[in-house]
């Protein structure tokens, strides 16, 4: 990782703060390099991390207290190792927050596993089996792999979404179906099971990812993104207006 020429941007990519060109530069090439890939989502997971622990968890009123008290000039000698050592838990208690609340419960495995396979996916160089923009190209490369079928939608061609293509996954040893989506710089994983194949919660919740499951006709669908909750939303929408 660390002898990618574009290593030492990638902290500028998250941020948002490189120009025009050479932020479309690193994002045609995060599509070939895994390890780049890997440390995009490790930072933006961490941002995200520390902003929910951050609205999360309070100083109480005697800890701004001592600090406001620690601020008079008579005493700035120390002011700035104590300010440091204030900051330094903060950001360990961010962590920490982070380590804790992001664990998957044993009755969430599933969502936990999908997560997982998202991630892969996220940092993989080949992300999908079959890569098409066309549904009607998606939809018959998984005949005879699945024992269903399902119907993604048709997207507008102002639609904020584009379909990059699919791949044939497991969960609970059950066969499915997953369909990677585009939207802006983010993308998003739906994974179609059957119901009765799948166990556990249908929906549930990550610092990092957004993920939206429901159940329909006799199938199990998950969305799981770092896309906003609108987009996964939309995207659901989408998905259950085809499958109505």
């Amino acid at each position: 990782m660390t002898n990618c020429e574009w290593r030492e941007k990638i902290g500028l990519y998250v941020d948002g703060e490189l120009e025009p060109r050479e932020e479309q530069g690193i994002a045609s090439h995060l599509q070939s390099c895994a390890n780049c890939s890997a440390a995009v989502l490790e930072q933006q997971a961490l941002k995200k991390a520390v902003r929910v622990a951050g609205k999360r968890f309070t100083a109480p009123p005697e800890l701004y207290a001592s600090v406001h008290r620690q601020m008079q000039p008579k005493k700035s000698t120390g002011l700035w190792l104590k300010a440091s050592a204030l900051a330094a838990s903060a950001v360990l208690l961010a962590i920490v927050a982070f380590a804790w609340i992001s664990r998957p419960s044993a009755s969430n495995a599933t969502v936990a596993q999908l997560i997982d396979q998202h991630v892969t996916m996220l940092a993989s160089a080949n992300p999908v089996d079959v890569v098409s923009s066309d549904k009607h190209t998606v939809k018959p490369w998984f005949q005879g792999k699945l024992p269903f079928t399902f119907n993604p939608p048709e997207l507008a061609k102002d639609s904020p979404f584009t379909l990059i293509g699919g791949k044939l996954i497991y969960a609970q040893q059950a066969p499915g179906a997953e369909l990677v989506y585009l939207v802006r710089q983010h993308k998003l994983s739906v994974f179609i099971f059957q119901a009765r194949d799948v166990h556990g919660q249908v929906s549930g919740t990550n610092l990092a990812f957004t993920v939206n499951g429901w159940q329909q006709g006799g199938l199990r669908y998950y969305i799981v993104t770092d896309a906003s909750r609108e987009d996964a939303d939309r995207l659901r929408e989408l998905l259950q207006d085809a499958n109505r």
